[in-house]
């Protein structure tokens, strides 16, 4: 059967009472249940939609070539920051982090508020902006150096 949620066959699926022309195999049960047991989320909270990697590379061509033999798409911001993309993930590749540095982008619905809450709770927050790509972004750097960058689409 083809699941429902994540559109692909499997052999162990379950159909729902309320709708039983619904199928949805044992992963997507078993992330619906783990998501039923969170605590809802307040609504006076950004909500994170996504994040992406971003890795440090030393040769930016060296490194999209790279990738495209894995089957990525590359789209380059300028010489030094490209996107690898493929299915649902963007890796972002970059040669201006630190050696050893780790950074990830978090795709959010607001970051003045992701901002606002960060800087409630006492951590530094920088950069808050539009940019010149259409996000509205900001960054946070953890004790150890880790780079938290995030944004939400720029205000029009």
């Amino acid at each position: 059967m083809i699941c429902a949620c994540c559109n692909q066959a499997k052999p162990n699926t379950v159909t729902l009472n309320c709708r039983p022309d619904v199928s949805l195999c044992a992963d997507c049960v078993d992330w619906l249940e783990r998501r039923c047991r969170q605590p809802a989320t307040a609504s006076d909270r950004a909500r994170v939609e996504a994040h992406d990697p971003t890795l440090r590379v030393s040769d930016m061509q060296q490194a999209a070539a790279h990738y495209q033999r894995l089957g990525f798409a590359i789209e380059y911001h300028d010489e030094s920051y490209a996107f690898a993309l493929r299915d649902d993930l963007t890796i972002h590749l970059t040669r201006d982090l630190t050696p050893g540095g780790t950074t990830i982008y978090l795709h959010v619905d607001d970051a003045d508020r992701l901002a606002d809450e960060w800087r409630e709770a006492g951590a530094s927050v920088s950069g808050v902006e539009d940019t010149d790509y259409g996000k509205h972004e900001g960054s946070h750097v953890d004790p150890d150096g880790n780079v938290i960058r995030f944004g939400s689409p720029a205000s029009r």
